[in-house]
C-alpha cells in the first residue's frame, strides 16, 4: 500500500457523488472509518480498510463484506476516528491523501476534522459539500484547476510567518496572518493559486463559484 493514492471516508455527511465518485475512481487504496462502511456499501462498493472500534459496524455488516477487506480494531478513545486513519495511512507514504464524509453531526465532530489537518500528511485534502480544504505547514502549495471566481479564505493557526498568496484579488507577499478573519473571502483570478507558508501553519479553503467535480 505504500505510495498508493487514499480515499477516507468518514461517517458524516458526504458530497455530492460528482465529488466523491471521482475520488473514489482515482484512488488505490479506500479506507473507511467505522460506520462510514455502510455508507460505502449503501454507493455500491466496499473499503480495502476500515478502522475504529467497530462499535458503529454491526456482527451482521462484517459477515456480509467480502473477506478482503482488512479490519483494524482500534479501540483507544483519545483520538477520533477520522485521526487514526489519517495516521494509518501517513504509515504508508501515500502519494495523496483526499478525505470525505466531515460534515453532519456534533458540531465538534465537525469542527476536528480540521485540526487533524496539523498532523496529517501536507498532501491531505478534506473535500466537504462546497469546498477543498487542505493545510500548509512550513511550506508552500500550488492548487490548479482553479475555477476562476473561486472564493478562496486563510486561516492561520497561530501566528504564521512568511505568507504568500498568489492568483487571488487580494495578494499577500511576505507578511504575517494571525489567528483570526483577515484571509476570509479572497477571490482566484486565475486557474491556478500559490500559498507559501515560511513558518507555521494556514488553513486554505477553496470554494468554487459553481459546484461540480472539483480539480486535482
Amino acid at each position: 500500500m505504500n505510495g498508493k493514492r487514499w480515499l477516507i471516508c468518514a461517517d458524516g455527511v458526504w458530497p455530492s457523488e460528482q465529488v466523491w465518485r471521482p475520488l473514489k475512481e482515482r484512488a488505490d487504496v479506500i479506507l473507511a472509518c467505522d460506520g462510514a462502511l455502510h455508507q460505502c456499501i449503501e454507493r455500491g462498493f466496499e473499503p480495502n480498510v476500515v478502522i475504529g472500534d467497530m462499535d458503529s459496524v454491526g456482527e451482521e455488516a462484517m459477515k456480509k463484506t467480502q473477506k478482503t477487506i482488512k479490519w483494524l480494531n482500534v479501540e483507544h478513545q483519545d483520538s477520533s476516528d477520522l485521526a487514526k486513519a489519517i495516521d494509518h495511512a501517513s504509515q504508508h507514504a501515500p502519494l495523496k491523501i483526499d478525505i470525505i464524509g466531515v460534515e453532519g453531526g456534533a458540531m465538534g465532530h465537525q469542527l476536528a476534522p480540521y485540526f487533524a489537518l496539523m498532523e496529517a500528511p501536507p498532501n491531505t485534502t478534506i473535500y466537504s459539500a462546497e469546498a477543498r480544504i487542505v493545510c500548509v505547514k512550513d511550506s508552500m502549495i500550488e492548487l490548479h484547476s482553479i475555477e476562476k471566481g473561486s472564493r478562496v479564505s486563510l486561516f492561520a493557526f497561530g501566528a504564521a510567518n512568511g505568507v504568500t498568496l498568489a492568483g487571488c484579488e487580494w495578494v499577500l507577499e511576505n507578511e504575517t496572518l494571525d489567528t483570526g478573519t483577515r484571509g476570509l473571502n479572497n477571490k482566484s483570478l486565475a486557474s491556478k493559486i500559490r500559498l507559501v507558508v515560511e513558518q507555521g501553519a494556514v488553513l486554505l479553503c477553496v470554494e468554487p463559484d459553481q459546484s461540480g467535480p472539483f480539480g486535482r
